[in-house]
């Protein structure tokens, strides 16, 4: 279980940080915003990431 809840993590932040980093690219971000953006979303990912484990061990 505890190597799924760092899976969760880690692919939540991965897949965070690549969606932020899109969304400063589309926006054209000025550093400190894109910095900004990253950061929000990578914490959103790894959140997520903690809350979908739970949900995908008990469906297998």
């Amino acid at each position: 279980m505890k190597s799924s809840k760092h899976l969760g993590i880690a692919l939540g932040f991965l897949a965070g940080t690549t969606f932020g980093s899109g969304i400063a690219f589309l926006f054209r971000f000025e550093p400190v915003q894109l910095m900004f953006c990253v950061a929000i979303c990578g914490l959103i990912g790894t959140i997520s990431g903690l809350l979908t484990i739970p949900l995908w061990h008990s469906r297998v």
